[in-house]
């Protein structure tokens, strides 16, 4: 399919956070499908102000795929797309649906139909594509944005993609958490991770440490039983080491001790709730879909007689 670049003036930024998602949504759905380019969809949150467009996060879809020929018919489950984006928006009052995302290196014939199916959640929405599998010399983002465009074809209405320019924008937050990912990521050729190489010489340092503190340990314990003389220097030296620690039973200290004690209780508290949260919402999620094909199923297994 030839693609066709947008002349409109949209300007749209990406935000990392997307591009992290997707690559982890799609990481999974290979490990567990046992597939080696597995498709992957989801929706795309952020705000507009103009024609300027950032697009901030994302979530995955739950959609049905069926093959039809050649083709395959994807169908998106627009209830859990609803809930999913209210929640967000109760949160996060700016956002709203902006488009949607999947994976591959080029557009599909169904493409256009689940953009269509999406336009009620917003009147233009975008579609970023992903390709998990970029040529080696590849130098910019293996990713494009298409915006969709009303024309007439054969004297009848038709919707076509057309390419998008974009920019990547990111928050401090965001610059953080990207620059710590990238200086701890593992490298493919490597066994150990950037982390592990990091880790590993502390650990190094602090067994040295305790192996030198248990043989002072028993020094003095062995000159305390009278099984050796003490040296003096030795004893002085041991005896400054000690006075080097600080005084841990402080009312000072254990009222600061106290305190990042109970934070950290209540973090994990919140984290245990939020979690909890979570997973009751997708149980709903889940109960209020099978409620759903329950009720059509029962329909449309009533007897001819009880339509009339």
């Amino acid at each position: 399919m030839t693609e066709e670049t947008s002349t409109g003036a949209l300007e749209i930024f990406l935000h990392p956070l997307v591009i992290l998602n997707i690559c982890d949504h799609f990481t999974r759905a290979r490990v567990n499908s046992n597939k080696k380019n597995p498709r992957v969809i989801g929706a795309m949150i952020g705000s507009q102000n103009g024609r300027s467009v950032e697009i901030h996060n994302s979530f995955e879809l739950v959609f049905t795929q069926e093959k039809s020929g050649d083709d395959q018919v994807i169908t998106i489950n627009k209830e859990y797309l609803e809930k999913k984006k209210n929640r967000i928006v109760e949160v996060f009052k700016d956002f709203e649906f902006m488009g949607w995302y999947s994976t591959g290196n080029k557009i599909l014939k169904n493409d256009l139909k689940v953009h269509e199916t999406l336009l009620e959640f917003n009147e233009s929405p975008l579609y970023l594509q992903l390709d998990p599998n970029p040529k080696e010399d590849l130098k910019e983002l293996p990713i494009k944005i298409y915006e969709s465009e009303l024309r007439i074809v054969n004297s009848k209405p038709k919707l076509v993609f057309l390419h998008s320019s974009y920019k990547t924008k990111s928050l401090e937050p965001e610059r953080l958490a990207v620059d710590n990912i990238t200086k701890f990521a593992g490298s493919s050729n490597d066994k150990a991770s950037k982390l592990t190489t990091h880790v590993d010489p502390l650990h190094s340092a602090i067994e040295m440490l305790r192996d030198r503190l248990v043989i002072i340990l028993k020094y003095l314990r062995m000159v305390a039983g009278g099984q050796i003389e003490g040296d003096q220097a030795i004893l002085r030296l041991c005896y400054s080491l000690a006075n080097k620690l600080p005084a841990l039973n402080t009312e000072k200290f254990l009222k600061e001790y106290q305190s990042e004690y109970n934070d950290t209780l209540l973090t994990t508290y919140l984290v245990a709730i939020t979690k909890g949260t979570d997973m009751i919402s997708e149980v709903i999620d889940k109960f209020d879909i099978a409620f759903q094909k329950r009720k059509e199923r029962r329909r449309f297994n009533r007897p001819y007689f009880m339509f009339h």
